[in-house]
């Protein structure tokens, strides 16, 4: 799981556009849980943490974006 989190952590220190990011942390897996969904129900702090993803999370928060569901 340590190396997983590496690898999460490098992909998302390499992207640059937040557009992108936000689609790919929105992206649903085929039970519908998008990625941030994902990263809290196996407690991924250090990923959640990071200020790209609280960035992407604000972004959402604050926007018109589906928040059906609960983060938390």
């Amino acid at each position: 799981m340590a190396h997983s989190i590496k690898l999460a952590l490098q992909y998302i220190d390499e992207v640059d556009d937040e557009n992108f990011l936000t689609a790919v942390l929105n992206e649903l897996d085929y039970s519908g849980r998008d990625a941030l969904t994902i990263f809290v129900e196996l407690e991924l702090l250090d990923i959640i943490q990071t200020p790209k993803v609280e960035a992407v999370i604000k972004r959402i928060y604050n926007s018109d974006f589906d928040q059906s569901g609960d983060l938390f």
